[in-house]
Formats: C-alpha cells, structure tokens, sequence
C-alpha cells in the first residue's frame, strides 16, 4: 500500500481493485455479497477493517474499498499483497493512504517557524 488518515492508531487507506476473470466469475457464481465477506476477513486477518466497498459499472476499476489497517509496516503490506493474489482476488490494484484535513493543517502549523 502506497500514500494516511490516521484514525486514532490506524491508518485509512482507499483501494482500487480490477478483480482477476477467476473472481469475476466467483462474483457471478457466488454472489457479490459472498465476495464482499470474503475481502473483509483477508483485511480483517491482516490487521484492518473494511469501512466500504463498493462495485462500480465502467471505468478501469471494478471494486473500490475504504480500509482501515492498524499494522501499516511493508511486511503486513506485502503480506496482505501476496493473500489477494494468492486468492485469485485481483488483476491489479492501487492503493492510496488517505490523510485527514485537520492532520495536515496542524502539521502545517508546526512547520510554520521552519523557514528556507
């Protein structure tokens, strides 16, 4: 996962995913909701929670996702990582670490003194 808000000790990301042909068809199979329960305990046994997921109807992306991780380290990252793949799960994926407003602002507000 690359790019944070930071929600209390978490970290919030939003992932886009383009699902593999072999979970697109799950998705028929199986039913969205099956697949939704089963993206939210990869997340959950990778130390997170799914916040939202939601599918969409054209464009380069067919799931995109709100996550919250507790453990953002590269190792729980590739982890997490080699489990989608290991899963079928996805084709390609991008994920964004999301920072909060106010967060910014008051880091802002510290650099303030800090000149060239």
């Amino acid at each position: 996962m690359d790019g944070a808000t930071v929600v209390g000790m978490t970290t919030r990301f939003l992932g886009l995913i383009k699902v593999s042909t072999a979970e697109a068809k799950r998705m028929v199979d199986d039913g969205p909701a099956s697949r939704r329960d089963f993206i939210t305990l990869l997340v959950r046994n990778a130390g997170g929670a799914v916040e939202g997921l939601w599918l969409t109807n054209v464009g380069d992306w067919d799931l995109i996702c709100l996550v919250d991780m507790d453990d953002q380290t590269a190792a729980v990252g590739a982890a997490a990582t080699l489990a989608r793949r290991a899963a079928g799960l996805v084709e390609k994926e991008r994920w964004i670490q999301l920072v909060d407003v106010a967060d910014v602002a008051a880091a802002l507000d510290t650099m303030a003194g800090i000149s060239h």
